[in-house]
């Protein structure tokens, strides 16, 4: 086994993308990846010539995308791990943490309604002082 101690920030990103590349890594390669999509628009350009057209062109794209999914969700490597995690019903992430929803949309409005109000006080204030200039010359 080999150990090393990581010193630096670029050490510890680049560990972190290598577990992450590890633990993600798709058992599918490109070839066979790209041969079994090419094997489903076949099928599907098959099944969807014989079936009336009367789908538009949505339905139809939805239930070809579902059809790549399904083909390569299909053919897809699991571990043991995750078919037992699975099949007790655990969940598929670990937390020591509850979060809570930050809705970005409305801190944001909050933010751009204060903005407006302090711009218009700004102007209100120049204006005035402004005004206050001319009369006083």
């Amino acid at each position: 086994m080999d150990i090393k101690f990581i010193w630096t920030g670029s050490d510890a990103k680049a560990l972190v993308y290598y577990i992450t590349d590890y633990v993600t890594k798709s058992s599918l390669s490109f070839h066979d990846t790209f041969s079994l999509i090419q094997k489903n628009v076949a099928s599907f350009g098959n099944i969807s010539n014989q079936v009336d057209n009367t789908d538009n062109a949505i339905k139809r794209s939805r239930k070809f995308v579902l059809h790549c999914y399904n083909t390569l969700a299909f053919q897809q490597e699991l571990s043991g791990a995750q078919v037992a995690s699975y099949r007790m019903n655990w969940d598929d992430h670990y937390t020591t943490h509850r979060f809570q929803g930050l809705y970005l949309i409305q801190v944001e409005r909050y933010l751009q309604t204060e903005l407006n109000e302090l711009r218009i006080n700004r102007n209100l204030e120049t204006n005035s002082h402004g005004s206050m200039m001319i009369c006083c010359n």
